[in-house]
């Protein structure tokens, strides 16, 4: 069974929609209208879904309609039932008995939330019976009042199934504001599933979905926008929408950074890119908007030039320049994804470790630490995604940053790793093998 989500703006459909998923994936604010585009996620315990919208608005003609951003596109995932709530605060309404009319049109069953409902010792108003819904819940988000209510309702028909949607690989969407993260979302997926607009931050919280390519189902989010921190207003909506976004990068097997080429590689993008870098496992970084450069070969020449010598930590990242966001472009990406990130393993014998090593520190020995030098003793692997490297020595906690750097992009260079993060620790235990 799935459940759609729908009332007014700022009613408490994000709060229900975090109670019942056991998460706080969206974002809960006072001010309206912070659910921007439409949300799905698994009822926790069960194998049903919950969708969340943007909410019931009137136009600027005051002509009442139902702002339903990809609304017939949710319809056709088979919702079977609406979950229409109400702020119990401000009473019987034309508004939502507008849009409760009209949700009549499309024969679901409608069960009629009740939000608010904080004095649950007196009866509640009976006025909101007008609007002819015989399934009627009265709750409390803010007292956690009415919740086992509400879920003992759906119980009543969630079969309950404890094989949740599993996807075999994620992706996550990260750059700044405008950049294009939503039309590559929407491209992949086929339809219009997040709102686009000239107008930055039109994504104020992560965009969840699903899609298969080559057998595989893969999960992919598209972050809000990450701009400057100076123009970021302190638990603002924007604020928390930042904070979600870095959140994710952990949680994703490959991060896609999107820089607007109009803008260059600036100071925000290498930021961001230094950000999700530190944290993912992998990434790759997609330069859209490059029919906008005038000398496409110049501009091209140039990034990958200042990639070189600013960016260490992309030295062995893919860079993909894009003139939009096409089927043909996005298959290539996908399938770059595939072959050369989801396919590959990196697997490195602690003999091809060592060799490489002893080859390195060889080559360029590290600077005299208390008039002594450091014997890199030996190297094994420790982990595949990131891929994490142990290097026993002396002296491990005062290696040098530039020393281990160079170690890593030697790593990278030798061993042919791409778009991967790598990671060396340094460690002075006792090691069994020396």
């Amino acid at each position: 069974m799935n459940y759609l989500l729908i009332g007014k703006p700022n009613v408490g459909k994000s709060s229900i929609y975090n109670i019942l998923t056991g998460n706080d994936s969206n974002i809960v604010h006072p001010k309206a209208g912070t659910t921007r585009d439409w949300h799905q996620e698994i009822i926790k315990g069960t194998s049903s879904y919950i969708f969340d919208t943007p909410g019931v608005l009137i136009n600027e003609k005051n002509n009442k309609k139902i702002i339903n951003f990809s609304f017939n596109e949710i319809l056709d995932k088979k919702i079977n039932y609406f979950l229409y709530v109400v702020d119990y605060k401000q009473g019987y309404n034309e508004v939502d008995h507008f849009a409760v009319t009209n949700l009549r049109k499309y024969n679901k069953e409608i069960i009629l939330i009740v939000n608010k409902f904080d004095n649950y010792i007196e009866s509640p108003n009976e006025e909101l019976l007008k609007y002819g819904i015989n399934n009627v819940v009265y709750i409390s988000c803010s007292h956690r009042f009415g919740i086992n209510n509400l879920k003992l309702q759906l119980s009543n028909y969630i079969i309950e199934n404890n094989k949740l949607r599993d996807h075999n690989y994620s992706i996550a969407i990260f750059g700044k504001p405008n950049a294009g993260k939503s039309t590559f979302l929407n491209t992949v997926l086929g339809y219009e599933r997040a709102l686009t607009s000239s107008i930055s931050g039109t994504t104020s919280d992560y965009v969840i979905d699903y899609f298969n390519y080559k057998k595989k189902l893969f999960k992919i989010i598209d972050t809000a926008g990450i701009g400057k921190k100076a123009n970021i207003k302190n638990k603002s909506i924007n604020y928390y929408s930042i904070k979600k976004s870095l959140e994710n990068i952990t949680k994703v097997d490959t991060a896609i950074v999107i820089i607007d080429s109009k803008d260059g590689l600036d100071r925000q993008d290498k930021r961001i890119i230094k950000l999700i870098s530190d944290k993912s496992k992998s990434i790759i970084i997609i330069f859209n908007k490059i029919d906008l450069i005038e000398n496409k070969t110049k501009f091209k020449s140039e990034i990958i030039e200042e990639t070189q010598h600013t960016l260490n930590e992309i030295k062995n990242i893919k860079l993909f320049f894009i003139t939009a966001f096409t089927k043909n472009h996005i298959a290539k990406i996908l399938n770059y994804l595939h072959e050369t990130i989801i396919l590959i393993e990196y697997n490195i014998s602690t003999s091809k470790l060592n060799y490489w090593l002893k080859s390195v520190t060889k080559n360029k020995k590290h600077p005299l630490i208390e008039n002594k030098h450091i014997n890199f003793k030996y190297a094994v692997q420790i982990k595949e995604k990131p891929i994490t490297i142990k290097i026993f020595c002396n002296y491990s906690s005062k290696i040098k940053n530039n020393y281990k750097r160079y170690l890593i992009n030697n790593f990278n260079y030798y061993f042919k790793i791409l778009n991967q993060k790598t990671k060396i620790i340094f460690s002075s235990s006792k090691n069994p093998y020396v």
